[in-house]
């Protein structure tokens, strides 16, 4: 609860992200982990796609199948989180959770090696895509957006108050915090920070990679049902949603920037505004002010000022490219394909765990660093049309490819080199496919399916698991 007294000082809370956000930048185990968010899709009578609530009065939403089948299930138990939101934990370490527009999100386990953390997670795919296929057919949709339905065909499907709050801050805003919450679905690469140096060069590389990997993988092209002109509308979403909390840290794009980041990122922090704060009563809320953390804390609102425990509770608002949180979340990239979710992590984990690579990556990006931001928009747009981008990401994914290592990844090598081929040399993201198959034009669920079949071919049976 906020106090009636200051009592938060700057030091505390630089010291709070150095020992939780970044390890005290003594740790470099070199674990990866992944995150993976999907939409459950099901078809009316018509074929036509409708949604999957997570919970029915019948109980016969996803939340609901899960509890059911828990005992049936052997693989997974429930086990909400301290806040009460639905959470599955399975036995590989990983957890099943969900947003606020009924998507589904799997996060991994952190594994020394990246090939285990692939495996786990395509054996959870694989289980779960089974339980909801077992209800009227259910299918997990793989994209970065729900491009069937708008915000209010979906609703807000967690009535929890952080995400009624937050819903209403967005709604108070425009209209692209809705669709955030309620139709993106995105991967997520995560990456141990390092040591000073090291965690020095990974912030400023994983950063200067955000218009790469934003056009390289773009896959949302699609938004209720039409073409938006753009190869990642959820990227746009993410651009214009709230510009205090997301893209850049402030000055990363100066000429005179020196990686610090977690004075960077406390000063990030401290700079966006307030999803809730205190009423008159001290109870937290949303009512239509907008004011920064670092004003809270010198000026009080109501009369309350935070505490530690607000600060944390602030930071889990934040959604900037790359996020701290102990590791190094990169959120840059568009769901992929169902065939070629893994391949950003491979890339990425062999661009910033490969001392040369990182070099090489550094050095390539470093003059696109004062213009992140209109690339951003201009990836977004254009992805792999606009040539000198293609280019550079070319020549960042082929760095990544040098500091591969064959012998000890021949699956995932496989993979990659097949997206690599199909895509990326031909100067596409999956975007791109899905546009030219169609003329331009949405797909059906029918014709996703059978675009899946293509894939498949593709890379053939690299990650068929045991279920």
């Amino acid at each position: 609860m906020p106090t009636r007294k200051p009592e938060l000082t700057i030091n505390q809370l630089k010291d709070h992200l150095l020992h939780y956000f970044f390890n005290d930048l003594t740790q470099d185990n070199r674990l990866v982990g992944l995150e993976l968010e999907v939409t459950p899709i099901q078809t009316d009578a018509q074929g036509n796609p409708k949604t999957v609530p997570l919970v029915t009065d019948d109980k016969m939403g996803v939340v609901d199948l899960f509890r059911s089948q828990e005992a049936e299930h052997h693989w997974y138990d429930y086990a909400p989180s301290p806040d009460g939101a639905w959470r599955f934990v399975d036995q590989l370490g990983g957890q099943i959770t969900f947003e606020p527009g009924g998507q589904v999100e799997y996060s991994s386990a952190t594994r020394e090696r990246l090939y285990d953390v692939v495996v786990d997670v395509a054996t959870a795919l694989e289980r779960i895509q089974k339980i909801l296929a077992g209800h009227q057919n259910t299918q997990l949709y793989f994209s970065g957006l729900n491009p069937f339905h708008s915000v209010q065909d979906v609703g807000l499907q967690i009535r929890k108050e952080r995400y009624i709050n937050m819903d209403r801050y967005f709604e108070m805003i425009g209209p692209f915090g809705q669709k955030m919450m309620r139709l993106s679905t995105s991967l997520q690469v995560n990456l141990d920070v390092g040591y000073v140096e090291t965690a020095r060069k990974r912030w400023l590389a994983a950063n200067l990679l955000a218009p790469v990997l934003v056009a390289g993988f773009g896959n949302s092209p699609f938004h209720e049902g039409k073409f938006t002109g753009l190869k990642s509308y959820r990227a746009k979403i993410w651009q214009n949603l709230d510009p205090s909390r997301t893209g850049f840290q402030k000055g990363f794009e100066d000429c005179a920037y020196q990686p610090c980041p977690v004075q960077q990122y406390l000063n990030f922090a401290l700079d966006a505004s307030c999803m809730w704060l205190p009423n008159e009563q001290g109870n937290m809320t949303f009512d239509g002010h907008f004011r920064t953390f670092r004003h809270w804390m010198d000026c009080g609102f109501h009369g309350f000022y935070p505490t530690l425990e607000e600060f944390k509770k602030h930071l889990t608002t934040l959604f900037p490219e790359v996020r701290p949180r102990g590791f190094y979340e990169i959120r840059s990239i568009d769901g992929q394909p169902r065939q070629f979710w893994m391949v950003p992590g491979f890339l990425l984990t062999h661009i910033l765990y490969n001392e040369r690579a990182l070099d090489e990556t550094i050095a390539l990006l470093e003059p696109i660093r004062c213009t992140l931001t209109p690339m951003m928009m201009e990836a977004a747009v254009q992805g792999m049309a606009e040539p000198d981008l293609a280019n550079l990401v070319k020549q960042v994914f082929k760095i990544a490819m040098r500091a591969a290592e064959p012998i000890e990844h021949p699956e995932l090598l496989k993979v990659t080199e097949a997206f690599l081929r199909h895509f990326t040399y031909r100067n596409w993201s999956p975007a791109d496919e899905l546009l030219a198959l169609n003329d331009g034009k949405i797909f059906s669920l029918g014709q996703f399916y059978d675009l899946e079949r293509i894939h498949q071919d593709l890379v053939g049976d690299a990650f068929k698991v045991p279920v």
